[in-house]
């Protein structure tokens, strides 16, 4: 049987090589059954995670930022905990619109006392960072927090004279996950989230749920 190219041309010559690009030659050189790129089992680990969106509403006071800062620490520490990996740095921003009269852009990295995955704790060092960020006067726009500086569990250094995460706070963020997995993202979360969301980040013009929502599914009228 001739291969992709047909004719009997056997994959890629100089002559292509110098017309087409290397993703091209490697695309015909699998569907010819030559493996050009390994498999993963699993995608690798990443080294970074980040949560961050607009508000809303623009923030004029720091109250609302402290609020969707917490949301953005409570995901960000979901996330760990589902790679199974423990952070010692937390990354916060804080900036205005880009447009606004008044801009401000800053952030600040916090080190933690030992390497978690613990929401409270987390949570706590991001409100923090915030109070050091916040300044009055300026309409805030925009918030993330970046968990950097993962780790391994396994791998994680210690010694007779630093301070580990405690089991019971890892039984605690297991529990925690387990409520949130059975009835739903957002079930239980922290008091510092707030309850009158008014920050929530707009989705007036979000793509419809066919394939998630009941009442999204579109009806067809004969």
């Amino acid at each position: 049987m001739d291969d992709i190219w047909g004719g009997g041309r056997q994959g890629f010559d100089q002559h292509d090589r110098q017309h087409f690009s290397v993703c091209l030659e490697r695309t015909i050189e699998e569907l010819n059954g030559i493996s050009c790129l390994p498999l993963e089992d699993a995608p690798p680990a990443k080294r970074e995670i980040y949560c961050t969106r607009s508000f809303g509403e623009k923030a004029s006071s720091i109250e609302p930022i402290l609020q969707v800062t917490s949301l953005y620490a409570r995901r960000a520490c979901e996330k760990l905990r589902k790679q199974k990996r423990l952070m010692r740095e937390i990354l916060v921003f804080l900036q205005t619109s880009p447009f606004a009269e008044k801009r401000y852009s800053k952030s600040v990295t916090v080190k933690l006392p030992y390497p978690t995955d613990n929401t409270r704790l987390i949570t706590r060092a991001a409100k923090q960072a915030i109070q050091s960020l916040y300044k009055e006067g300026y309409q805030t726009l925009k918030s993330g927090v970046g968990l950097v500086d993962l780790i391994d569990p396994a791998y994680g250094q210690g010694d007779l004279f630093q301070v580990t995460q405690p089991l019971r706070s890892t039984k605690i963020m297991a529990t925690l996950d387990a409520v949130n997995k059975r009835f739903g993202s957002g079930t239980a979360f922290s008091a510092a989230e707030g309850l009158k969301k008014k920050w929530a980040m707009r989705q007036s013009y979000a793509s419809p749920r066919y394939m998630t929502s009941w009442s999204q599914i579109p009806r067809a009228i004969c």
